[in-house]
């Protein structure tokens, strides 16, 4: 596994963490997670869902490079989907529908890695979803009200960094320099 480049700029305490992940409200999220993943229209809707939040104002300016990386993540994954005629993939090449493990002669990947980026992918989708969600936790229309959500990303977005790695470069900045 390739080492991490990416620490979070601050640790959150285990117990509350441990009460994000457990809380009804993310229950539902990786709940929805498992069908959005999936679906390229539902993830462009989150997509487009999470960018309306205003992520450059505390304390979600903490995470919003993070934030930005994981909804480009989920276009680009949208956008594979549409594409693909193959099985759904997570971030590795693509299956011919009803196989179940890759092929060793394709040098493809184990069946216990190709599960765990599955697993992050629905991860870094609940994670998104519950930061839409405005009843959770803490309600995000109270003082603080994000303030989970933040626990919550900073903690998804450490387990996904080799998922989300690749889109911490927003294109669009790199064409302005060309220019």
């Amino acid at each position: 596994m390739p080492e991490q480049t990416w620490i979070p700029r601050f640790r959150t305490p285990r117990a509350t963490i441990t009460k994000v992940l457990r809380s009804p409200a993310f229950a539902e999220s990786r709940e929805r997670a498992g069908v959005i993943s999936d679906d390229p229209a539902a993830l462009r809707r989150l997509a487009d869902i999470v960018e309306t939040l205003d992520h450059t104002q505390a304390p979600l300016s903490a995470v919003a490079d993070r934030v930005a990386a994981a909804v480009r993540f989920l276009r680009a994954r949208a956008d594979r989907l549409e594409s693909s005629p193959l099985a759904p993939s997570t971030t590795g090449p693509s299956r011919p529908a009803g196989r179940s493990s890759p092929d060793p002669a394709d040098g493809a990947e184990p069946a216990s890695t190709a599960a765990g980026d599955a697993a992050r992918v629905r991860l870094i989708v609940a994670a998104l979803d519950y930061l839409v969600t405005p009843m959770d936790l803490v309600p995000d229309c109270r003082v603080g009200g994000y303030i989970d959500d933040v626990f919550l990303l900073g903690w998804v977005f450490g387990a996904a960094v080799n998922e989300l790695s690749p889109y911490l470069e927003d294109p669009q900045d790199e064409d302005r320099e060309l220019q």
